[in-house]
């Protein structure tokens, strides 16, 4: 089961992602590129799928057809927190 990367809590997917669907919890939308499992910023234009163009807003709805919802963004968002409370406390004075 995957989760939303707003607020965390866990999403079941049933059938499809679409682009007006968002998290019953938090209300912010499922089809972004923040919640798709081909999102990474090191990537050409932040997505490991090769797309024509990039999104700008990456929190927002769009179109993508190469949209999949996956945990793997939700690490990633994870991961960058959790690393910065850890540089965070080790630089503190």
């Amino acid at each position: 089961m995957s989760k939303c990367v707003f607020c965390q809590k866990e999403i079941e997917i049933i059938d499809r992602v679409g682009v007006r669907d968002g998290c019953d919890s938090c209300g912010n939308p499922l089809h972004c590129c923040l919640q798709c499992k081909f999102f990474d910023r090191g990537a050409f234009h932040e997505c490991k799928e090769r797309v024509e163009y990039r999104v700008e807003e990456k929190d927002r709805p769009n179109y993508c057809d190469m949209f999949s919802f996956g945990r793997d963004a939700v690490e990633k968002v994870a991961d960058k927190n959790d690393i910065k409370s850890k540089l965070d406390a080790l630089f503190k004075k």
